[in-house]
């Protein structure tokens, strides 16, 4: 019969399922973002709100605009990457320090969590009176909602300490040893 883990406490503050979400489907959100700013710029400025009757304008971006979009793209596929590297050097270097490791990842995800909230917060604000109009959405308007609660779900439930290491918590039963 195969032998399960003992019951205890939480061994890693970055568990198999926030890594996965963190360090590896958060990525690839933001680097495909990223390349979609980049393959047409317009498309994504275009799609990020309702327009007024009409539609979008026609022809190209300004090149202001053009060049914003394809910084906020870029800060965008960074993050990503950021995530990717600092949540994967926490996991492999620190596995056996859970305080510290989620000292590092709290850091992280701390800031990631405000701009979760500042971030569905302007999007719903930018919709004006068609943000009731959900079926006017574009399609990359609900995969910015999808995604983004995708992501402030796991990113609450970690900060509430929900499935994973909690040095206040857990480090507690290891000092009184």
């Amino acid at each position: 019969m195969p032998r399960s883990r003992p019951l205890g406490p939480p061994a890693t503050a970055l568990p198999s399922l926030y890594w996965g979400v963190f360090g590896l489907y958060e990525p690839m959100l933001s680097i495909s973002g990223f390349l979609g700013a980049m393959a047409d710029p317009k498309k994504a400025h275009d799609a990020q709100a309702p327009w007024p009757a009409g539609g979008a304008p026609d022809g190209p971006l300004a090149r202001a605009t053009q060049v914003t979009m394809l910084q906020l793209a870029h800060v965008v596929g960074l993050l990503g990457l950021i995530n990717f590297f600092v949540l994967g050097a926490a996991r492999k270097y620190l596995f056996a320090h859970p305080a510290l490791q989620e000292k590092i990842v709290c850091a992280l995800l701390t800031p990631l969590l405000i701009a979760d909230v500042v971030h569905m917060s302007i999007t719903w604000w930018a919709l004006g009176d068609h943000r009731w109009s959900i079926g006017e959405w574009s399609v990359l308007l609900w995969i910015t909602f999808l995604t983004g609660l995708s992501l402030l779900v796991p990113r609450i439930a970690w900060h509430m300490g929900v499935g994973r290491y909690v040095d206040r918590r857990d480090g507690q039963a290891s000092r009184k040893i």
